[in-house]
């Protein structure tokens, strides 16, 4: 029943991928959060499918999609590059399957991991960040 419910979700992704979407960009900063931040919607019609959010602080940042149907978020792909200023830079990939504001799957790179905080973590950010579109507060939605 998951495999099925995942395998829509990627589809889901992919259709959406495949779309001409009207994107709206916006930026913000807030101190001890992020330098540089960028919010992009995409909307098909009037609904809001897509979020791409990004950002960094010292050494490290992000790129964070959110992928929405009816208003509710079914998959999250973030991104953390970082390292220090002298040294290896590491990169990790999360995915996160999501269906009726559950984890079906999570996953660091290309295994699967057990559902934490952080799967958690980032189903609240998209539905903030969602939610953030109407007041334009991205920093009040993803630094608190």
């Amino acid at each position: 029943m998951a495999d099925q419910a995942i395998l829509s979700i990627r589809e889901a992704v992919q259709n959406t991928n495949s779309k001409k979407l009207k994107k709206e960009h916006h930026t913000y900063e807030a101190d001890g959060c992020v330098e540089e931040g960028v919010v992009d919607y995409y909307f098909d019609g009037k609904a809001i499918v897509k979020i791409v959010e990004s950002g960094s602080i010292g050494d490290g940042s992000w790129v964070n999609e959110y992928y929405y149907q009816s208003g509710k978020v079914i998959f999250c792909f973030e991104t953390i590059t970082g390292g220090p200023a002298i040294g290896e830079v590491t990169k990790k990939e999360y995915r996160f399957y999501i269906k009726d504001g559950r984890i079906l799957k999570a996953m660091e790179g290309k295994r699967i991991i057990k559902t934490d905080s952080k799967a958690s973590e980032s189903i609240a950010t998209a539905k903030n960040i969602f939610n953030a579109y109407a007041s334009k507060d991205f920093a009040g939605a993803l630094c608190n």
